[in-house]
């Protein structure tokens, strides 16, 4: 809920800007350090995601990321999320604020060592997020990210609500 409140904050700060036709057309990879918040636990990893402009301030995310930690028990735990859908971006400047809504799979893993033996069990599961970020310019075509969504995952036992949060480079498309 707090990246939805600072996404709105954003874009009721920086008022009525649209991107350019420029903008529309391009796209931008961003890679970066993930953290995960995942029942009590905090999980670290990594993410990539490949944004493309569609029309105006629309475009599509596909998002992939990784991440590993442990249980208070001590089972490994790793998850591996695949997600796309729409992003909108505002703003054409230095300052470039978005949201999005993306859905995918995400493959859970839990295993625990016993002597030389890996005992493990993993599923793959229906997922979606839904946030925004914004991404701060600091040359022509790079520029650092800051983003979070709230992850919700269908599993056969449960559904898993996530918060996630990155940080990284972005190197934009295009021109």
């Amino acid at each position: 809920m707090k990246a939805f409140r600072l996404a709105a904050a954003l874009l009721v700060a920086m008022g009525p800007v649209a991107a350019s036709a420029q903008d529309a057309s391009q796209g931008d990879l961003f890679a970066g350090y993930s953290m995960l918040a995942r029942d009590g636990e905090t999980m670290h990893g990594w993410q990539a995601a490949l944004g493309w402009g569609v029309s105006g301030r629309i475009g599509l995310l596909f998002d992939v990321s990784g991440h590993q930690g442990s249980d208070a028990e001590g089972t490994d735990l790793g998850l591996l999320s695949l997600m796309a859908g729409p992003r909108v971006r505002f703003g054409g400047g230095r300052l470039r604020p978005f949201v999005h809504v993306i859905g995918g799979v995400v493959r859970s893993k839990a295993s625990v060592g016993v002597f030389d033996v890996e005992i493990s069990e993993s599923s793959t599961d229906f997922g979606g997020a839904a946030g925004g970020g914004f991404d701060l310019g600091f040359g022509g075509r790079w520029a650092l990210r800051l983003a979070g969504d709230y992850r919700v995952v269908k599993t056969d036992e449960e559904t898993a609500k996530d918060p996630r949060f990155s940080a990284g480079v972005v190197y934009r498309l295009g021109r």
